[in-house]
């Protein structure tokens, strides 16, 4: 159990305003144990490096002490708790980063951290194509011992972590305490994830979310992982912020394509352009990482060239294709058309939608 008095001056440093990750990690790189600030004058926090606002309240200001007690009550419940940067199971990989937040909450299995992780991120409204792709990737990543990482957030996110939990392993990363789920929308996914994954902030618990914190929350999602799979992204979507973090941190940086009339896919073509690995599967990422040592080859390839494609499929496009459209490429009349597209629906090969008909594998 981690001593009180190492958590309390940890605490204390990240309620110091004007104090960051950056600067508290310098503190950490070197002092290494901080609890000896807790009896140090105003005059010597300022040798230190610490301004004097900042040092003046760390000597004076008790309010810094304010929501201890309720913490260390709040980890008193089953499966949550607190992990320090340099400790275990705290995971290197983020530890090493110069903004790594000195204090991650959790709620759930610590398992998750100990696995490969990939992050998965992109549009919060996407297309059924992006959303049934994410999904499908993310239950084969967690499949072969993946954890896939993301935010939380509706759209690509969720669809992420739902695939995931299917057969495997994801941490959700929070822009708000781990026990204030945002999106409401999301509770219920979430208390999945606090079951068989595990949800992380650094922010503490009672904090409800703010738009500042999901720039922060970013970093952790890519600092996490080995590699960002953008799956759709607009030009200006937040999504290709943490592609940028991810490539500043260097890890590599996948994007899906889509369709050059889908302003949706306009990002990911964009982060192509400018150097991320094109991605079509699981196998894809896994190869890049070197994470598939076990996974037998074409493992996936596999499993789908089982199923022979229906012809049908041929005249179906990857985005609404109308069943007039369809009748004319395929030649069938609608008395025909309609009960065969309804078949192929209920056997998964296709999804209706608005504007007719998208193929999904």
């Amino acid at each position: 159990m981690l001593r009180d008095e190492l958590l309390l001056a940890w605490w204390r440093l990240t309620q110091l305003p004007g104090i960051g990750p950056v600067a508290i990690n310098e503190l950490r790189t070197r002092l290494g144990d901080p609890r000896e600030l807790l009896h140090t004058s105003s005059e010597q926090l300022v040798a230190l490096g610490f301004n004097p606002e900042a040092a003046r309240r760390w000597a004076t200001d008790a309010s810094l002490n304010d929501g201890f007690a309720a913490l260390q009550a709040w980890r008193q419940h089953k499966h949550c708790g607190v992990l320090l940067a340099g400790m275990e199971p705290y995971p290197d990989i983020l530890a090493a980063l110069p903004d790594a937040p000195v204090i991650l909450y959790y709620h759930g299995d610590l398992a998750c951290l100990q696995q490969p992780m990939i992050a998965m991120v992109g549009s919060r409204n996407p297309t059924p194509y992006a959303r049934e792709w994410t999904q499908q990737t993310a239950r084969e990543l967690a499949a072969t011992g993946v954890t896939v990482v993301s935010g939380l957030a509706l759209g690509i996110d969720g669809a992420a972590h739902q695939g995931a939990l299917e057969t495997g392993r994801t941490v959700a990363v929070l822009g708000s305490g781990v026990d204030v789920i945002y999106p409401q929308r999301h509770l219920g996914l979430a208390q999945m994830i606090m079951h068989k994954g595990l949800l992380l902030s650094e922010f503490a618990p009672g904090t409800a979310p703010q738009p500042s914190h999901f720039p922060s929350r970013n970093r952790i999602v890519s600092g996490l992982s080995l590699g960002t799979v953008v799956a759709e992204a607009a030009s200006k979507s937040g999504s290709l912020i943490t592609a940028k973090l991810a490539a500043e941190q260097g890890r590599e940086v996948f994007a899906l394509p889509g369709a050059v009339t889908n302003p949706l896919s306009h990002g990911c073509h964009q982060l192509i352009r400018d150097g991320a690995i094109l991605v079509q599967n699981a196998t894809d990422i896994l190869q890049e990482l070197q994470l598939n040592p076990g996974i037998q080859p074409g493992l996936f390839d596999a499993v789908a060239a089982s199923d022979p494609v229906p012809a049908l499929l041929v005249h179906i496009d990857y985005t609404a294709t109308s069943p007039d459209v369809i009748a004319i490429r395929s030649g069938l009349g609608m008395a025909r058309l309609l009960p065969e597209l309804l078949d192929l629906e209920l056997q998964g090969w296709l999804q209706q939608v608005p504007g007719g008909y998208l193929r999904t594998r």
